[in-house]
């Protein structure tokens, strides 16, 4: 069982972060806790066991979803998406999808929400 803490290390989240890599067909993942550097994961394996983040950082200060292009690091001028993860009320990390695709995401999103595909996906997808 994985136990998440704002004090696991690289090693307690790894499985996690790997396990979402490959939920998302691969595109790299990173992901940190609150008071601990974590990973990164790019093509089915452990890049980097001490990454920080600049965007993880802020999502977590924030407590809130940040989509980002940043200026420097390994995923520089590529946009990515990083959420906070919350137990509780209280933020104990962030994960981050470096989104390669460049945004097409929102527009198979926009896509989806055409009403002739409306009987393919679940009522919360597709608000009346």
């Amino acid at each position: 069982m994985i136990k998440l803490s704002e004090d696991a290390d690289a090693k307690e989240i790894k499985d996690l972060a790997l396990a979402i890599h490959y939920l998302v067909n691969k595109l790299p993942v990173a992901m940190r806790s609150k008071k601990k550097p974590g990973v990164r994961v790019e093509k089915g394996k452990i890049v980097d066991e001490n990454y920080e983040g600049y965007v993880l950082k802020l999502a977590i200060k924030t407590g809130k979803t940040i989509k980002a292009t940043p200026i420097a690091g390994p995923y520089k001028g590529v946009p990515v998406i990083v959420v906070p993860i919350v137990k509780d009320g209280e933020v104990l990390g962030s994960i981050g999808v470096v989104d390669i695709t460049a945004g097409i995401f929102e527009e198979i999103l926009a896509i989806s929400r055409r009403p002739e595909l409306a009987k393919f996906l679940p009522e919360e997808a597709f608000p009346r």
